[in-house]
């Protein structure tokens, strides 16, 4: 079977989240079992200085957009694994160093011209590369255009148009939502620009359409499939999933267990593995050593996360704050950066709690490794997740993971119970309200079996005894392709394609545009709700600082029904910050200069209604 996965960054070459670990990994599970892959990236700067040596596969191949032909060349190189990879390059469109997408949730600037040409030169690589694919496997918005722009040239002759499509979602709040005006100047013809294809409530959406053309679409655990279904978590696009629920499976990520391997990791004072845990021990003294810690006997609580609310770190601040007044013998690790209210948590808990707290207020893997392995318990209580790494990180380490039950964690933690102890299947705590009081009750039953050694090294035992190698998805992965396949042999997508477009919608209906600039310049403010009780306020701005340091702003959130006001001052690089809401509300947003001058007002958004309880 032969596979071109498409993807907008892959790791290390490029990589701003997930997604790029997702497209490295993936791809080398999936030739370790057969398939014969090759993953496909635009040449980025970042990747050109990155890659080494590459070999020319063809110049100049012809590529109709925005009413002309810009051409590409393709060149390849390969990844860890002896993977190959296909790079794009043209200069017009992908010569950006950091922001591949802009502020997210949704996209800005010329984003929407950067993926719909991506888009196109998918579709011309299997010609020009001699690869004929039996499968596109697709990711996220930025590559989501290619499975409808594929099928409407169905009847065409090119090795693409053969080929089955497989859409894996890995964050749904993340659309790739335009005004239709972008996508018409990126030369997408009014035919498509139609409610139903790729509209959405009058906004062009690439995920959406997507969604509504691909053979199968996966995404990146079981219960995140069955979440977006819902109005909490579908982000709008809950009744388009809802229509597509029987061709829509969740498939747990993997993790690279060659990365993360208590008895490889270099960055650990001992190794150790589940035959011979006593590295883990000197790990805990080294951590309370380094981070300046009085030594225990107790538990030893890890937090390794970006500070936001969407992480629910709110929640532990509020818990642990709680559990150091009640007991003597925990002490609490934080690693990250994130929200200032809640690094300025963080930090007032340390200075609280002298030697029994100790917060670092920064990105370092290194020390992330030692926090996993030093640990004895590990705080992640997510309000969303789609799939989540870290607590696969901590149980392969030894660690005991404390979660909500959402998404990836709900799929991959199993609760200690009575039931799951006596079969021998217990691998963390798991809570459902996301309150502090539930995390903190947790948290309570987890010290009891702490001080319970044997069931809590059976805990233990059982996690860094489960699978969770990419092989796993890999195989299950290798399954869905052969139903995308039989899908595409029954041409359901095709016949809906047919019925609703022109014979031949590739063709274009505008004049050439220019170049696209580098470093085009824009200025946006968005606001997206998470879940009824969250929302996201993502912001870029063209200058964000100047030779004195960063420029500071203020993010003001209005609730329009009451007239109620949060203002925060923030750093204007930071470009994103969480809001606790109320559910079924109306909220706006406004990014002010640091004497409150507007510069920028969001349109009014509402808040989901809470999801009842049956």
């Amino acid at each position: 079977m032969k596979v071109l996965f498409a993807a907008s960054e892959v790791h290390p070459l490029a990589k701003t989240g997930g997604l790029a670990d997702v497209a490295a990994a993936l791809p080398r599970a999936l030739k370790a079992n057969g398939v014969d892959v090759r993953v496909c990236l635009p040449l980025y700067p970042r990747v050109r200085r990155q890659m080494g040596n590459v070999e020319l596969v063809a110049k100049n191949i012809a590529c109709p957009f925005a009413g002309g032909n810009r051409p590409f060349n393709l060149l390849l190189g390969t990844l860890k694994g002896d993977v190959p990879v296909f790079l794009v390059e043209n200069s017009g469109m992908f010569e950006v160093e950091e922001s591949f997408y802009g502020v997210q949730p949704g996209s800005y600037g010329d984003a929407h011209l950067r993926f719909a040409y991506f888009a196109r030169a998918l579709l011309r690589i299997p010609a020009a590369a001699g690869f004929h694919p039996d499968i596109l496997h697709l990711n996220d918005w930025q590559t989501a255009l290619a499975a409808l722009l594929v099928r409407s040239a169905a009847e065409k002759t090119g090795p693409a148009a053969k080929a089955a499509t497989v859409l894996t979602i890995h964050n749904l709040a993340y659309q790739g939502v335009f005004a239709p005006a972008d996508l018409r100047q990126a030369g997408i013809p009014s035919a498509l620009l139609s409610e139903g294809i790729l509209l959405v409530r009058g906004q062009a959406n690439l995920l959406a359409a997507g969604l509504r053309a691909a053979d199968i679409i996966t995404t990146v655990s079981h219960t995140y499939a069955e979440e977006i279904l819902t109005e909490e978590y579908g982000n709008g696009l809950e009744g388009l999933l809802r229509a597509r629920r029987n061709d829509l499976v969740g498939i747990i990520n993997g993790l690279d267990t060659l990365t993360w391997d208590p008895a490889t990791d270099p960055h650990l004072p001992a190794h150790f593995n589940s035959a011979d845990r006593t590295g883990k021990a000197q790990c805990k003294s080294a951590l309370l050593e380094g981070a300046g810690l009085e030594p225990t006997n107790g538990p030893l609580f890890g937090v390794v996360s970006r500070l936001a609310e969407q992480k629910g770190l709110d929640l532990a601040l509020a818990a642990m704050d709680r559990i150091l007044s009640e007991t003597t013998d925990v002490r609490l690790v934080v690693l990250g950066s994130g929200e200032n209210r809640l690094e300025a948590g963080f930090k007032a808990l340390e200075q609280h709690y002298p030697r029994r707290v100790s917060v670092r207020l920064a990105f370092d893997p290194a020390y992330a490794s030692l926090v996993e392995a030093g640990s004895d318990l590990f705080l992640m209580p997510s309000r969303f997740e789609p799939c989540g790494l870290n607590q696969l990180i901590s149980m392969r380490y030894g660690t005991v993971p404390i979660v909500r039950r959402t998404g990836g964690l709900q799929d991959t933690v199993c609760d200690t119970d009575a039931a799951s102890l006596r079969a021998g299947t217990a691998t963390g705590f798991c809570f459902t309200d996301p309150t502090p009081t539930a995390l903190y009750l947790r948290i309570r039953d987890a010290l009891e079996v702490f001080h319970a050694p044997e069931t809590f090294q059976q805990l233990i035992n059982t996690g860094m005894g489960t699978d969770w190698s990419w092989n796993r998805a890999a195989r299950r992965y290798a399954d869905i392709y052969t139903a995308a396949i039989e899908q595409r042999t029954r041409g359901a997508a095709s016949r809906w394609i047919k019925s609703v477009l022109p014979p031949d919608p590739i063709e274009v209906e505008l004049p050439v545009l220019p170049l696209i600039p580098a470093g085009y310049a824009h200025d946006v403010l968005s606001v997206q709700p998470r879940d009824p009780h969250t929302l996201v306020v993502s912001w870029e701005l063209s200058e964000v600082g100047n030779d004195h340091g960063p420029r500071m702003v203020l993010i003001e959130l209005q609730e329009l029904e009451c007239g109620g006001m949060e203002r925060r001052s923030i750093e204007a690089g930071t470009r994103q910050s969480f809001f606790s809401t109320r559910p079924d509300t109306r909220y706006r947003a406004r990014l002010l200069d640091s004497k409150g001058a507007e510069i920028l007002m969001s349109p009014v958004v509402r808040t989901p209604r809470q999801r009842r309880s049956h």
